[in-house]
């Protein structure tokens, strides 16, 4: 599992389906029930009136013709009402499948803006994964090479939900695939992406968000944080918390942010995420003794199982337990460190310049 989204379908769900066939079965089990009421009071109408003013034949005849012509008005009024609410059913069940369309297709393009990941080189392997709470988003995470042995990575989360938080990740892509073409200091993007965030925004919304330069050939990463959840580099020299950065990304125009480096080693895991990751899981235990346990279970070098499994984790988590009916965003990435080329080619005996 290199990468993840998961793709709504553009049909009414069958719990949308089921919503509807419900209402449709209520309006029509109601009328019945209204229509047969209505013959039981005209029926008790016409008894009573019997039975308190004794009328003539002739009367009686009268009264039975006004309760039975009552209670067909009542019948006609009922059925005109039944037809009417099942084509307004029916009508809102229609606007309900355009809706759900929409949000399909923006779905589809939300996913189309989500890259590859990297290739595994260098010995660095990586791995992603989002699930969004529903059908559309505001986590994002990409990937941009700059240049033959570097990448610059940025995960994500836009203030707020649904509509207006999904629109906004066009222009964040756009913004940060601009920056980084030139300039891979994680500190400046970010300083330089808040400024057009606020520009474009005027803080109505903001981005958590954390800029990370890997130097594959160098083996370090630099990394900046605009608010978001710490990134955790875990390896045998123990754990790593990339904190170091400043306020969320379009908050503000003018924000200087600090820049965190890191030595990277064989065996050591970057794992970066969003607040529905951390807020899934740290109602349980920190994320990185949670982390700790799944190394442990699973193969450490393998970026996409460690990632498979972050996720599946934080997918089963109940979130915090002060707040009812949680749900969130949750955006894994993973980048493992293996062997160097070099060093793999030096023990096997060969040259790290042989041919393939």
């Amino acid at each position: 599992m290199n990468q993840q989204a998961m793709a709504p379908s553009a049909a009414p769900s069958p719990v949308d389906r089921a919503r509807v066939s419900s209402a449709h079965s209520r309006v029509l089990v109601e009328s019945i029930a209204a229509a047969v009421l209505a013959y039981i009071v005209s029926a008790a109408f016409e008894a009573a009136l019997i039975r308190s003013l004794q009328p003539t034949e002739w009367e009686l005849a009268w009264v039975s013709d006004v309760v039975l012509a009552a209670a067909f008005g009542s019948a006609v009024y009922l059925w005109r009402h039944l037809l009417t609410t099942r084509r307004e059913l029916q009508e809102r069940e229609r606007s309900q499948l355009v809706v759900q369309t929409q949000l399909s297709i923006a779905a589809d393009i939300q996913r189309q803006l989500l890259p590859a990941v990297p290739p595994s080189e260098f010995g660095f392997e990586w791995a992603a994964a989002l699930k969004s709470a529903g059908k559309i988003g505001g986590d994002f995470y990409d990937f941009v090479q700059v240049g033959p042995a570097s990448w610059v990575v940025l995960v994500a989360d836009v203030s707020g939900k649904g509509i207006p938080a999904a629109m906004a990740l066009g222009s964040l892509r756009s913004a940060f695939r601009a920056l980084a073409r030139h300039s891979a200091d994680p500190a400046r993007i970010a300083a330089q992406l808040s400024a057009g965030l606020y520009d474009e925004w005027r803080g109505a919304l903001y981005v958590t968000c954390l800029v990370a330069t890997f130097d594959l050939r160098n083996r370090t990463i630099s990394a900046t944080n605009a608010g978001h959840p710490a990134a955790i580099i875990k390896g045998r020299g123990g754990v790593t918390l990339v904190r170091r950065g400043g306020p969320p990304a379009g908050l503000f125009r003018e924000t200087a942010y600090e820049r965190q480096s890191i030595q990277l080693h064989t065996g050591d895991v970057c794992l970066i995420v969003t607040d529905g990751v951390t807020e899934a899981i740290d109602a349980d235990r920190p994320l990185e003794r949670d982390l700790d346990r799944l190394m442990k279970r699973e193969h450490p070098s393998n970026a996409a199982r460690l990632c498979h499994a972050v996720m599946t984790r934080a997918l089963a988590g109940h979130g915090p337990a002060d707040v009812g009916d949680w749900d969130d965003d949750r955006t894994v990435v993973v980048v493992t460190v293996g062997e160097p080329p070099f060093a793999a080619a030096r023990s096997s005996g060969g040259s790290p310049y042989a041919a393939h």
